[in-house]
């Protein structure tokens, strides 16, 4: 057992013994010829002399820097031998009792410049150890720092001497390293210091932990003298022994602030590295405003008090105005108190049946009330059962799944809602009091848990109903955020208490009866299940929560348990889902097998021709099983390809020391139609079609499949309000954590078109046109030549899908811009409009997601005109090039449409906009999704995890109005167009690429 104290207890006064300014460069004095140029250099003494008086005046701040008590200084000492040494103890008047976590200590070192006090410098140190909540002891050095402005963490900028603090014996060589490495661990200044201050703060007989629950009345005299042994000069591990004398004070206990101040500190250190500390914070107790505020809102929604008159409340239109704005920000925002309190007054208004948002005639500023209920599920906590039980017996039933959005219940899945979370700081205290008792369970904090369990349970079916709601189709935009909400699901062990993990039941019902969302879900928890197993199970339950048999993970028993039902249900109604999933897993592994071989036969430096004609030779064999397959099934890149064979001629390796494939399959374009089945019984031919693909091993393609998936679900968006932007989210699947297929589509790079000479194949119109001068300097263009030379070819029209979300009654009808205007240009009215709104559509998608390392190489055009990106290794910001822009645009793609000048610029501005506010009104739902996210292996999610969210959330601009977005947005694009350093990284980017070749 350990001994401990609490600071609340300790009712003396806060005591830093000063040792002396050390300096390892002492700063020059000022030259005899500088003292003849400017006489004011003899009135600061430092600059002519190392003994010039010096004084140091100690202050405490709380973490808000506001000064908790006047500066007390040092008195006057003659110092000698060049050294400044006070070794003097400066006495506080406040007690440790009275200062909370955040509070530090500022020291700032003074002299007298011409008869006034002069600041030399400043350095802060926190009186708490933040990571372990401890009182700070022993012997510290100080950065001192000229004009240091407020601390970002008062306890990073000390150096701790380890040897005072007993952490290990003296040894004359390390203490010289140690000393000449202080500056290294200081927290960062704007200048470099010249000074450090030594100070020794007491070294207690036990360590001190913080706790804040009691408060003393103020006092009209300063407590008794500090009654204390002199530290040693010698340095040993001698501890400061303290002794007070106790002065009774008027002490008020608060049980609500007790209660709400651990477990919001508990919450704070909650899973460090993830998002689920923030998570708990937000949804469980408040933060800590303060005893005053906590109180009031304990008050203000005590049931008991208010609960009769909430019923009849309305809100008044400042209030209106007030509440609008809560419920339209995201959900990753925090509610402070005041917020919460006006979200819980008006709990009925916005839950009965007769609520603003279904009223004809509801105030504007009332519209966003869907989102009132997850707002509601933050605005109390969830650790008192009399606000938990009233929240879930009288307000929760109101709501029905038609009253909230799709993206709403994508949050109640998340962890904001992970039981885990919510109760985690209830279970540290629960086995805190039991080991430190040594008594049976607290059944009180038990019943807390059973009952947050029970209702987070309850939530978690109620957003699978509103998912039930949603054709296979949508849930197909969400089901990677899906399966990672598998995470927070109760344990399985088998089929007989699947009816306690409800995402799960449903997510295998779904994926069963849908073969093609089956298909997708059972990629998705494969890779999942692998990188657990890889990862050494994160996310396997706790004890207090029940384990696995086996240990294995919640996506090991979802697969096998997806597997069996699909098997049942395929031997029942006689289909070949469960055959088609065998041949599929057969057939990664010989495309696996082949990469293998691939590698293993030829050394890296090889030439690739010849890796080329040996992965042709061995399809073309057909023992090897690859040229014919013996039975058709569905690609698992694309299940509504069904793939027979592949085409070896067709196919080749990329030069690249990973040896990626592309293969072109061999696919029935007519498979289970009922007229191709008839003829197939007599024989008769099918209909065959090509798909290629690239397979890769050696890369996590996770990322890319996320950033396509997002891509996916803004393009559904924006058709649902009846905008089509020619978008080309091509497919990528990860079959593993390290491999994976992606579609091919013919393009050219841009790097490409522009350098390429085309052939003069101009029209007669084209040359009549240039010739009246209306686009003589865009025919040099490499783009707008490529756009005229295949405007020429017969293209296949593409076939204008729907957005599968429908598309709303109030979308844009007639208020989308024109068509883009070639009558100047020699393309073709298809082809142009297809550039210019891919174009529009990606140069805003880009941005919100941050995607970097564009260059010319990764900015891809095909041949019906459609702009798209390709390789999101780098998104939310990340660039492996320096000063990346915020948006890439370069002046060649706006060449391509007829310059900055043409009506074609305004034109695609125009689709940028209202694309930017489209996806604006829709951010909650984006949010969700990467909030869902944060606990996937996405390599630049996992860099930050905690800001994840919030750096896409910035791109939304969402504290702007619509007018002031679509303002910001033409800024980014007329500096993204006129950026001159991107135009030089691309050339740089050309050059190297071209000697690499």
């Amino acid at each position: 057992a350990v001994t401990i104290g609490l600071s609340k207890d300790l009712t003396i006064p806060i005591t830093v013994r000063l040792r002396r300014l050390h300096t390892d460069t002492p700063p020059g004095l000022a030259a005899g010829s500088a003292r003849y140029k400017d006489a004011a250099v003899l009135q600061r003494l430092s600059a002519v002399s190392r003994n010039s008086p010096m004084f140091v005046a100690v202050q405490l701040f709380d973490g808000s820097h506001n000064a908790m008590c006047e500066p007390r200084q040092t008195a006057y000492t003659a110092f000698h031998r060049n050294t400044r040494e006070w070794d003097c103890c400066v006495r506080l008047p406040v007690l440790y009792s009275q200062a909370p976590l955040d509070a530090y200590l500022r020291f700032t070192v003074l002299e007298m410049v011409c008869t006034r006090v002069a600041e030399v410098g400043r350095g802060h140190l926190s009186l708490f150890d933040p990571a372990a909540r401890t009182l700070r002891g022993g012997a510290y050095r100080v950065a001192v720092v000229a004009g240091g402005g407020l601390p970002v963490d008062p306890g990073a900028a000390a150096r701790l001497l380890r040897p005072e603090h007993g952490g290990s014996g003296r040894e004359a060589w390390l203490d010289r390293w140690a000393v000449a490495s202080g500056n290294v661990d200081s927290m960062p200044h704007p200048s470099a210091p010249q000074y450090h201050l030594v100070l020794e703060l007491p070294n207690l007989l036990l360590p001190v932990v913080f706790l804040d629950v009691s408060y003393g009345a103020p006092l009209a005299q300063p407590q008794p003298s500090l009654i204390h042994d002199a530290p040693q000069d010698d340095g040993a591990n001698k501890a400061t022994v303290l002794r007070a004398l106790e002065v009774p004070a008027a002490l008020v206990y608060d049980p609500d602030f007790h209660s709400a101040s651990i477990a919001s500190a508990s919450s704070a250190r909650e899973q460090p590295g993830t998002a689920g500390g923030t998570a708990a914070a937000s949804c469980g107790a408040p933060r800590l405003d303060g005893p005053i505020e906590r109180k009031f809102h304990s008050l203000a929604i005590n049931i008991n008090n208010n609960s009769m008159l909430d019923k009849e409340a309305k809100p008044s239109p400042h209030m209106r105005d007030e509440l609008a704005r809560i419920l339209l920000r995201p959900s990753s925002g925090v509610l402070h108190d005041h917020e919460k309190t006006l979200v819980w007054k008006f709990r009925y208004y916005f839950s009965s049946p007769g609520a603003p948002d279904e009223q004809a005639s509801a105030p504007a500023p009332l519209q966003p009330t869907r989102q009132f209920f997850t707002k509601f599920l933050k605005c109390f906590n969830w650790e008192n059962e009399y606000e938990l039980d009233h929240a879930f017996r009288e307000i929760v039933p109101l709501w029905g799944v038609d009253r909230i959005d799709i993206g709403d219940a994508l949050e109640l899945l998340s962890d904001n809602f992970n039981p885990r979370t919510l109760t985690a700081a209830l279970r540290r205290r629960l086995i805190a009091t039991t080991h430190a008792n040594g008594r049976d369970i607290n059944t009180a904090e038990e019943t807390k848990i059973d009952k947050i369990f029970m209702y987070t349970k309850r939530l978690r079916h109620f957003a699978v109903a509103r998912l039930r709601v949603a054709s296979a189709d949508e849930l197909l935009l969400y089901l990677l955020q899906l399966v990672q909400a598998l995470k927070y699901e109760p344990v399985l062990a088998d089929d007989d208490v699947l009816d306690e993990a409800p995402l799960a039941r449903f997510l295998i019902e779904r994926a069963v009866a849908n073969p093609k969302l089956g298909n997708y879900f059972y990629w998705y928890v494969k890779v999942e299940n692998e990188d657990q197993l890889n990862r050494g199970h994160p996310w396997a339950p706790d004890a207090l929560l029940g384990q696995p048999p086996g240990g294995a993970s919640i996506y090991n028993i979802v697969l096998n348990l997806y597997i069996e039902n699909l098997k049942a249900h395929s031997l029942k109604h006689k289909l070949p889902h469960y055959k088609h999933l065998k041949s599929q897993i057969a057939f990664i592994k010989k495309l696996t097998a082949i990469v293998e071989l691939l590698r293993s036969s030829f050394r890296k430096n090889e030439p690739t021709p010849k890796k080329v004609q040996f992965l042709r030779d061995y399809l073309a064999d057909s023992s090897n099983g690859m040229l014919k397959f013996s039975d058709p099934f569905p690609l698992p890149l694309d299940p509504s390809v069904v793939v027979c064979g592949c085409y070896p001629q067709e196919c080749s390796v990329f030069k690249s020391s990973m040896a990626p494939l592309k293969i072109t399959f061999k696919t029935i374009t007519n498979f289970g139609s009922e007229s191709a089945g008839s003829a197939s019984f007599f024989g008769a031919r099918k209909q065959y079609g090509r798909y290629p693909l690239m397979f890769k091993i050696g890369d996590d393609l996770r990322q890319d499949q996320l950033v396509i998936q997002i891509i996916n679900l803004m393009d559904q968006l924006l058709k649902n309000e009846n905008l089509n932007l020619k978008l080309t989210p091509y497919k990528i699947l990860a079959t593993s954590p390290i491999a994976g297929l992606i579609q091919f589509i013919p393009n050219e790079t841009l790097d490409l078109v522009l350098s390429k000479n085309y052939a003069e194949t101009e029209s007669a119109s084209g040359r009549d046109s240039r010739s009246r001068g209306s686009a003589e300097s865009t025919t040099k263009n490499g783009i707008l030549t490529y756009l005229q030379l295949h405007s020429r070819l017969k293209e296949r029209d593409d076939v204008d899908e729907g957005s599968i979300l429908g598309v709303k009654k109030d979308a844009l009808a007639n208020k989308s811009p024109q068509k883009a205007i070639v009558t100047d240009l020699g393309v073709s009215s298809k082809v142009m409009d297809n550039y210019v709104k891919s174009c529009a559509g990606y140069c805003v998608i880009t941005y919100i997601l941050g995607v970097g390392d564009r260059h010319l190489d990764n900015l891809l055009l095909s041949p019906n005109g459609k702009f798209w990106h390709a390789d999101f290794g780098y998104i939310l910001g990340r660039d492996p090039k320096p000063f990346p822009p915020m948006m890439k645009l370069p002046i060649q793609v706006i060449d391509g449409m007829g310059g900055m000048s043409h009506e074609n610029f305004n034109i695609f501005k125009s689709y940028c906009f209202i694309t930017y506010t489209t996806l604006r009104r829709n951010s909650n739902l984006i949010l969700n999704l990467f909030q869902l996210m944060l606990n996937a292996n996405i390599p630049d999610i996992q860099i930050d995890p905690k800001r994840a969210v919030e750096k896409v959330q910035d791109k939304f601009a969402l504290e702007m109005t619509e007018e002031e977005a679509i303002l910001h947005f033409q800024n980014l694009i007329i500096d993204s167009v006129n950026a001159f350093l991107p135009v030089v990284i691309d050339t740089l980017h050309s050059l190297a690429q071209y000697w690499r070749a």
